[in-house]
């Protein structure tokens, strides 16, 4: 009941759920579809991430104080509970598998954890609270930087990974002639990604109803698409060809 987080093991053998209602990560065999084991958590879930090579699932814990639970997919066990400011809501592994990056609402902070070490390395305060993030990557495949969406800003904050600071704000379009400004819950503007190419950053709107394309590196707007009611969240297929969004308010 209440599954908030799912991640999908690398090899499709298992699939990994943060249930609230428990209090648990639930494992699920992906040929029967059933719970194969509850794991218990160090406090209430939300959003879940797992590591490039599935060793390792990092639990958003939302409960105050706020928590970053790892738990090894080998021991099936939690094995580290990693303190960060504020309720966590989002955790992201970076593209490169080298950094975790938790997100807190209430905190109004995203801190960077390294995966080796499994400690905090710095954080970034905003003046809003950090909701979904993208990443755009380096040559050499590290972070060049982070895409961020806050509570109730109409676009994102772009953070330098290297100097670990906010370096500009995208506001996406306005609302356009004869649309009705949606109200329906949620952030305003909540679900982004970046393209496999690296070349383009897809971001929507629930304001406008909208999916909006993102030239990369120059951040500049390519065009839009109507979607269905208060979109939340993007997906994008492994090759990009295809964007599915998630529409809340019309299911």
């Amino acid at each position: 009941e209440a599954n908030h987080g799912v991640a999908a093991a690398p090899d499709g053998s298992r699939m990994y759920f943060s249930d609230e209602a428990l209090e648990t990560l639930d494992i699920v065999d992906a040929r029967t579809l059933q719970v194969t084991k509850r794991i218990p958590l160090s406090g209430r879930p939300n959003n879940i991430s797992i590591s490039r090579d599935g060793r390792r699932v990092y639990v958003a814990i939302v409960q105050a104080p706020g928590a970053v639970d790892v738990i090894d997919t080998v021991s099936e066990e939690r094995v580290k509970t990693i303190p960060a400011k504020g309720g966590v809501h989002n955790t992201y592994v970076t593209p490169d598998g080298k950094y975790v990056i938790a997100g807190s609402i209430v905190g109004k902070i995203m801190t960077v954890i390294d995966q080796q070490t499994e400690q905090p390395v710095w954080s970034l305060e905003f003046d809003l609270g950090v909701r979904p993030m993208a990443f755009e990557q380096n040559a050499d495949g590290s972070t060049k930087r982070i895409f961020v969406q806050l509570t109730e800003f109409h676009g994102f904050a772009v953070v330098d990974f290297q100097t670990r600071k906010e370096v500009t704000r995208i506001t996406l379009p306005p609302l356009p002639p004869g649309k009705v400004d949606n109200k329906e819950g949620g952030n305003i503007s909540h679900g982004m990604a970046v393209t496999a190419d690296g070349k383009t950053l897809v971001v929507t709107s629930r304001q406008n109803m909208a999916l909006y394309a993102y030239s990369l590196p120059d951040l500049k707007l390519l065009g839009g698409a109507d979607v269905g009611l208060a979109p939340d969240w993007v997906t994008l297929t492994p090759d990009s060809k295809t964007a599915y969004v998630a529409n809340a308010g019309s299911n």
